[in-house]
């Protein structure tokens, strides 16, 4: 049987294929391991693995992963339905993509009597929160709920981010304190503080400030460690304006600032699972300062303008990004949401400095 692997749960599909991988290797010891990535590789190279058997061993296993990004030219489809019709019986593939639905998976494919298909959901919250205590458990800790927050706060919303952060945060603490057997929450903010690089917290203070020189410093830094870095910033940045709207609309309704920093709400359009009221005594005095330079109507006018952005930030190719970034932040910074008039249908080479 061959498989595809659906949704956006990455650590729970991780731990599927783990488990498949062994089987494959229990029965044939000898099996040749092989991953395909789309985008990388060639669809001529998929066709190669699975359509010609070799001298050394008796079966193959196949992960094609990022499948999400094939395009109509790709020939992964066309190689696939040819070993489907083949009938051979000495490989496996596993077809791997974040899509959450086979709407657009090839229908031949899809519906293939000898193919799978599975749908890894993101866990419910108290589900998070079982596995997270089971995972710190494993490692010798106990943690506490208000850290178990910090920690659905700090990764996307899948196992695989929140294998990564427990694992790295025990080695931390295993090194630092041997002694240590509870994570409190402001254990998870201290290895934050010692680890974190700059990202969409550090950026927003930097615009909190209206610093914009120091902004594109800590653009740049994003982009250059992560090329999927500044999208995350950027996902950061309008939570936290949604948030100072919030704080400033309970000021202007009376509300004194100590409430309405414990009331203030994201008031996110997407679904969360975990608590996103209330501005932490941390980061009082950054939204005391963005308070101060982003008045309420400044404020309303950049949350219009972000989500009108969104699209283009989450689409531009990597060649563009620096250029759309520094725009954007000094359409913030500097014109307070009215944004630029750059033409971004001509050429970069063209736009005057």
């Amino acid at each position: 049987m061959n498989h595809i692997l659906l949704g956006p749960e990455e650590g729970l599909k991780a731990d599927w294929l783990s488990e498949e991988k062994k089987r494959v290797l229990s029965l044939h010891p000898d099996a040749e391991i092989y991953q395909i990535f789309v985008g990388d590789d060639r669809g001529e190279d998929l066709d190669s693995i699975l359509s010609q058997a070799t001298l050394f061993s008796s079966f193959r296993f196949v992960m094609i992963k990022q499948y999400e990004n094939r395009t109509g030219k790709d020939t992964y489809d066309k190689a696939i339905l040819d070993f489907l019709a083949s009938g051979q019986d000495d490989a496996e593939f596993v077809i791997l993509s974040s899509e959450k639905s086979k709407a657009k998976i090839n229908p031949r494919i899809a519906n293939d009597k000898n193919v799978s298909i599975q749908i890894f959901w993101e866990m419910f919250d108290n589900q998070k929160r079982d596995w997270i205590t089971a995972a710190f458990a494993k490692e010798g800790y106990r943690i506490g709920e208000e850290a178990i927050d910090e920690i659905l706060f700090s990764v996307d919303n899948n196992t695989a981010d929140m294998k990564n952060l427990v694992s790295a945060l025990s080695l931390f603490f295993h090194a630092t304190d041997p002694s240590k057997t509870e994570i409190r929450s402001e254990d998870v903010e201290k290895y934050s503080l010692q680890t974190r690089g700059e990202d969409g917290n550090t950026l927003f203070q930097a615009i909190a400030d209206m610093d914009l020189e120091r902004a594109e410093a800590i653009a740049s830094s994003i982009m250059n460690s992560d090329n999927q870095g500044m999208i995350k910033a950027y996902s950061v940045i309008v939570s936290k304006f949604r948030m100072l709207e919030s704080f400033e609309k309970l000021r202007s309704s009376g509300m004194n600032e100590k409430n309405a920093f414990d009331n203030a709400d994201a008031l996110s359009p997407y679904p969360v699972f975990y608590p996103t009221k209330g501005i932490k005594a941390r980061d009082q005095a950054v939204f005391r300062k963005a308070a101060k330079n982003y008045p309420a109507e400044d404020t309303s006018r950049i949350i219009k303008y972000l989500a009108a952005m969104d699209n283009r930030i989450k689409n531009t190719s990597s060649e563009w990004m620096r250029i759309v970034v520094s725009s954007f932040l000094s359409d913030i910074i500097i014109r307070k949401g009215r944004e630029s008039r750059m033409n971004l249908d001509s050429s970069p080479l063209e736009i005057s400095i």
